[in-house]
């Protein structure tokens, strides 16, 4: 297995991981052919940077968009160290070329630069800073996506003598007229630099990008930022000695002085109002391709399609599989198509560079071009869709437009109760589309032949549990124990679940009362959020069991190995699942598991090393349920050979190479399916016509579930108000007459209590 290389996170800085640390996940871009036409023109402003201009250089040859000329404007350099900087990258690659002149200020160089250029798109970049590997290439897309803007840039980090994370910019347009929240690295359109006049290069002591971004604003136009960091700022110790008007006093204030004289209006009217156009309905899927950026491949390629980087079961599958992909040479991309907080967006960059938040930079009529134009790009040889419903719906369109990819599925569980079924629904349905399925269990691969899938062209693969990074450890047990005070012989369950129907949390809730009845001695841990969460607490306290259940709420990775660790037995009563990931966690860490015939289960836990409850009426789960926990909690000795055995178990049969060398395996005979027995061909008028339904999909689920939320937010407010009154005329805190207290008194303990 491969170390893990070093990666970026914003939520855990650590400012030398910059974009070109030798640590961080290299794609290796390059350009299949340097004579490619540019379609973006890249400026920087040159003058005796030689001390910081070979990142700046590695930042932007290591750009994941390659088609592009670069313009070095050197403005004035006499250090011969410069010099031979710049002349060694001139002849390093034919798209760099550098324009010398007398020295004039970076506004006269960047204006020249704007003058010679030769694309519409111009990304301006300085000669000390730094760019994230994709920054460009999304810039580029944002602006074709979003016509009405004139420029945009990213979130930027500062980095050096300063160290800090800056989210403000055009988004927040007022703050311009206080001060400059945005640097220059960004990218604009050159008309717009030239309707404008360009940047004023009478003004060589600072700050003549904020004269240029109001130069614009006062012109009408305005742009916008990614939410994204992309750029990364070069902090000096000092910024007024280099630039004058940078003093943060005298000079300053006549600088602000001079913009207010020149844009009056701003001032007195406001910055500009940029209106984009909403999505209307069946509203035209752009299929216009505005560049091809073919990039020059030196290994396989897969592109990953999922809903969203977060936590949960299916991502750390898709996170295990990146891994596992990457350790064994492949070159990986990765799309989202959901809105989502994306919140292990960090652990995925370890293993590549190659990541696309849609909804960040595009308009959603916009994705389905953008995966297209990504397959060419890369050179995709599979396209691996997972629990992405979009992905699906595109995936006529995909087919008909880059038919020479394979293309694959994941699926983990059958949601019944939702859309028929859910993902595997999709996979089945569209198996004419996908060269193959592959499900997560042979429980799901029976789910989707009964459904009519090609017993031929679908396989498992199980997920899988890194036993290295997963196993017994004595210290955590005793350290988590002591600080939860837990005796060190007190059986721990541990419950991990989002407490939701699907996890039955008042089966768990019930089967623990028989266990404190015969007064047992055990502490149940309940890790995990949720809507049942109130019930639970309220539960908990009606029954005084609040010395054997702890609340300890969401938990991240590192804290799981350690909860983990300090556990004995796994309980979770679910109503469905794939196979869930806490079984194979549990398995691994040495827990015997207690768990529901449902999904694959029966096939990772056998009658060595846990037990299973069959699904049906609540009150005889929970009498089973009690049965087996309170057999378990009084026998040491069989919980902890169930505990050895389960980790064998997995250990044997599970493990993560595993998943990866079956996993790879899949991906390469469905290459192998594709030629040799390719699926109908699509034509484009009819891949066209299904990314529009599936655009309007999207429009009508975001309406949708937009509604349901505020039908929901006004259901809460109206249901806190009739609880608050009804408690307090039922606790006498009301003076009211005896009959209505009594009646108020009934509805209360009908309506409150019991819920």
């Amino acid at each position: 297995m491969a170390t893990s290389p070093k990666t970026w996170n914003p939520e855990d800085p650590d400012y030398s991981c910059t974009p070109v640390s030798p640590l961080r996940p290299q794609y290796g871009y390059r350009p299949a052919a340097e004579s490619a036409e540019p379609h973006v023109t890249i400026v920087t402003p040159f003058y005796e940077a030689w001390d910081h201009f070979e990142e700046t250089a590695q930042s932007v040859l290591g750009q994941s968009f390659q088609q592009w000329e670069w313009l070095i404007v050197d403005d004035g350099s006499k250090d011969p160290r410069s010099l031979e900087m710049l002349a060694r990258y001139e002849a390093l690659d034919s798209r760099i070329r550098v324009i010398r002149q007398e020295n004039a200020g970076p506004s006269a160089a960047r204006n020249r630069a704007y003058a010679e250029a030769r694309c519409e798109f111009i990304a301006q970049i300085d000669a000390d800073d730094l760019l994230e590997p994709t920054a460009i290439e999304k810039w580029l897309w944002f602006l074709e996506s979003y016509p009405e803007y004139s420029f945009v840039k990213g979130y930027a980090v500062g980095f050096q003598a300063e160290e800090y994370l800056w989210t403000r910019g055009f988004h927040t347009p007022a703050d311009f007229l206080v001060e400059n929240p945005a640097q220059p690295n960004s990218i604009i359109r050159r008309s717009v630099h030239q309707a404008v006049g360009g940047f004023d290069e009478d003004n060589r002591q600072g700050f003549e990008d904020w004269d240029f971004w109001l130069k614009c604003a006062n012109a009408g136009y305005w742009g916008s930022v990614i939410p994204e960091y992309l750029d990364w700022y070069r902090r000096r110790e000092s910024h007024n000695d280099k630039w004058s008007n940078w003093d943060g006093a005298k000079q300053q204030k006549t600088f602000v002085s001079g913009l207010k004289e020149r844009y009056p209006r701003l001032w007195k009217d406001g910055m500009p109002s940029i209106i984009s156009p909403g999505q209307l309905p069946f509203d035209s899927v752009a299929d216009r391709m505005p560049c091809t950026n073919i990039l020059a491949k030196g290994g396989r390629r897969l592109l990953m399609v999922l809903p969203w980087m977060t936590m949960g079961g299916s991502d750390r599958f898709t996170l295990d599989a990146l891994r596992e992909l990457h350790a064994r040479g492949w070159q990986v991309s990765i799309v989202t198509t959901l809105h989502g907080q994306n919140l292990w967006q960090h652990e995925f960059a370890s293993y590549s560079s190659d990541i696309f938040i849609l909804e960040n930079f595009l308009r959603v009529t916009d994705y389905p071009r953008f995966i297209r134009y990504l397959i060419d790009s890369r050179q995709i040889d599979t396209v691996l869709i997972s629990h992405s419903l979009l992905g699906y719906l595109l995936l006529p369109y995909l087919r008909s437009r880059c038919p020479q990819a394979s293309y694959i599925d994941y699926c983990h569980i059958e949601e019944r109760e939702w859309l028929n079924g859910g993902y595997p629904r999709f996979g089945s349905a569209l198996q004419e589309a996908l060269d193959l399925n592959i499900a997560s269990s042979e429980h799901l691969k029976s789910w989707m032949i009964e459904r009519g899938a090609n017993r031929e062209r679908t396989e498992v693969c199980y997920t899988a549990i890194d036993t290295e990074l997963w196993k017994p450890d004595a210290q955590a047990r005793q350290r988590l124990r002591e600080q939860h005070k837990i005796g060190t012989d007190t059986p721990v369950l541990i419950y991990p679940a989002r407490l939701c129907d699907q996890k039955q949390p008042k089966v768990f809730a019930e089967s623990l009362l028989p266990l404190a009845a015969e007064k047992l001695d055990f502490v149940a841990m309940v890790v995990g959020e949720g809507p049942d969460m109130g019930w639970l607490r309220g539960f908990v306290a009606k029954h005084k069991l609040e010395d054997r259940v702890r609340f300890l709420g969401r938990a991240s990775a590192d804290d799981m190995h350690a909860l983990m660790a300090a556990s004995d037995i796994l309980f979770l009563p679910s109503k469905w699942e794939g196979i869930s990931l806490s079984l194979y966690e549990a398995m691994a860490s040495g827990l015997a598991v207690v768990t529901a015939v449902v999904g694959g289960h029966r096939e990772l836990v056998n009658a060595d090393c846990g037990y299973l409850v069959e699904v049906g009426d609540p009150e005889e789960q929970v009498g089973e349920y009690a049965r087996i926990l309170a057999q378990l909690i009084s026998d040491p000795v069989l919980r902890a050979g169930m505990g050895e055995r389960a980790r064998e178990r997995v250990q044997e049969e599970f493990g993560i190479a595993q998943m990866g060398d079956r996993l790879e395996a899949l991906i390469l005979r469905a290459r192998e399916l594709h030629a040799e027995s390719p699926r109908p061909e699509i034509s484009p008028g009819l891949g066209l016509e299904y990314a529009t339904m599936g655009v309007e999909y999207v429009r009508l689920n975001d309406l949708a579930t937009h509604l349901w939320q505020s039908r929901e937010h006004r259901l809460g407010i109206s249901k806190s108000w009739r609880d608050r009154l009804l408690d307090l005329a039922y606790r006498g805190a009301l003076r009211l007459p005896p009959k209505p207290r009594e009646m108020l008194a009934r509805v209360y303990r009908r309506w409150f209590v019991r819920s």
